[in-house]
């Protein structure tokens, strides 16, 4: 099928791609190694950053209030007068992902609590993502690692060590395209892999710590006729085919092979014939906790994710059965020239998606971090974009989280980057490790701080 013609793209946002690959190959580089025998490699282990030094404000949308203006949650500066006010804004927006939560904390829900965060480079690392999965999991119960992508290289995931040899092809070639491509079945990561021959190959293991009990395994494939593959998990090896009985996930498009294992057991794929495609790998454990699915692509934008085929995501997405589903847009469309309120009609018809599939589930808008204009200072269009999506919070009930005001505002990127340590990585786009864990440690605790206020009735 040919492929469709791409927008214009501006130098800056091609600049923007190439150095999301740049960061996420030096992420997974200290796990990933796809075109060596080596095998895994060890986890990173950087230290966290202290949210101390930030006293970021975070906003929840209040459904059906007269002005539709968010309502200041957890900063730093409230006064006492306001605390009514922003526990009643949380109860409004999050009261399904905060009783679930509840169900764990009072020991009710035997279930995970589930957290989709969709967006671009910034996510992509799993640094910001994982940072927010470790301080939630601390406080709710680890239960695991959730969405990890197959065959992808460079690939980071905070609590997976993966290892893969051979050729390994990814479709779309360019994941952050915003035309379909081919028949648009991309499941939930908005990307599949295929090996590019035999013997490609694939391992799997969680670090320690990042799971209890038994683990859940699925393996989100497809296959044509006289393709094939072997899965070893735990001492036992099978062979899938197009005979094998399958669990198709109904209207994704593929099909999810369940499998369970001991904690410390590896997971490996062997391509033995054909190019099977693989949507990615689903990892949980036995005993229930908080899960958070990173799914971000370098380059993305609003518009990448509707060029997936909608049945596909929908139906991946049901499968997940999310709580809360996390947007992280923005930055790309920062260096667009589009008008920024075309971004308004792209969220509410991935809303409206998300809705389709996990129509309880809350949502979040994570909004974007500043970044530096080509002749310095502030790129003028995230300002814009950071008050499009804090209108569109308060339009559509999802929560609505600063990253530019926990930056400190317009000119955050520079003071960031000029601090000691950096919080910036002085590339005019990307945060340093402890930038990102630092975004990740305020947003948890305005998380958590607007859980703490609200009356709890959990979910069972």
């Amino acid at each position: 099928m040919s492929e469709p013609s791409e927008p214009a793209e501006t130098k800056a946002a091609e600049v923007e791609r190439g150095i999301g690959l740049a960061l996420a190959a030096a992420a997974a580089v200290i796990v990933v190694t796809c075109a060596s025998r080596g095998g895994l490699e060890p986890m990173s282990t950087a230290p966290r950053a202290s949210a101390a030094v930030s006293k970021a404000a975070v906003v929840r949308a209040v459904p059906g209030a007269p002005s539709a203006q968010p309502v200041a949650l957890g900063s730093a500066e409230l006064m006492p007068s306001s605390v009514g006010a922003v526990n009643e804004a949380a109860q409004l927006v999050f009261s399904h992902f905060y009783a679930d939560l509840a169900g764990l904390d009072q020991r009710t829900r035997t279930v995970p609590v589930r957290i989709v965060w969709l967006g671009d480079s910034h996510t992509a690392a799993d640094y910001l993502t994982g940072g927010v999965r470790a301080r939630l999991q601390a406080r709710f119960g680890v239960g695991g690692p959730g969405f990890v992508r197959i065959g992808v290289e460079p690939y980071r995931h905070a609590q997976v060590r993966v290892g893969c040899d051979g050729t390994w092809r990814v479709e779309p070639p360019q994941p952050s395209r915003r035309a379909p491509f081919d028949d648009a079945i991309f499941g939930l990561g908005g990307m599949r892999s295929s090996p590019g021959g035999a013997p490609a190959q694939a391992g799997f293991e969680l670090s320690p710590g990042t799971a209890y009990g038994r683990l859940h395994w699925q393996v989100w494939y497809s296959l044509r006729k006289g393709e094939r593959f072997r899965v070893s998990l735990g001492g036992v090896t099978q062979v899938v085919d197009e005979t094998t009985a399958q669990g198709d996930i109904a209207g994704a498009g593929f099909a999810s092979l369940a499998l369970d294992s001991a904690l410390l057991d590896r997971l490996e794929l062997v391509a033995l014939a054909g190019s099977p495609h693989f949507y990615g790998l689903i990892v949980e454990g036995s005993e229930p906790g908080v899960v958070l699915d990173t799914v971000g692509i370098d380059g993305a934008r609003l518009a990448t994710a509707l060029a997936w085929g909608a049945s596909s995501f929908e139906a991946a997405l049901a499968a997940r059965a999310p709580s809360l589903v996390v947007f992280a847009f923005g930055t790309n469309e920062a260096f667009d020239t589009d008008k920024v309120d075309k971004y308004r009609a792209q969220y509410r018809e991935l809303l409206a998606r998300v809705h389709v599939a996990a129509p309880t589930a809350d949502c979040l808008f994570a909004g974007l971090p500043d970044a530096n204009a080509v002749g310095g200072g502030s790129e003028p269009r995230v300002v814009e974009i950071d008050a499009l999506q804090r209108s569109l919070a308060g339009e559509l009930g999802c929560g609505f989280i600063s990253q530019l005001d926990i930056m400190g505002g317009s000119g955050g990127y520079s003071r960031w980057a000029n601090q000691s340590p950096r919080l910036a990585r002085g590339d005019r786009l990307h945060l340093s490790i402890k930038g990102y864990e630092l975004i990740a440690d305020v947003i948890s605790d305005r998380l958590l701080a607007a859980y703490d206020a609200q009356p709890k009735n959990a979910a069972h």
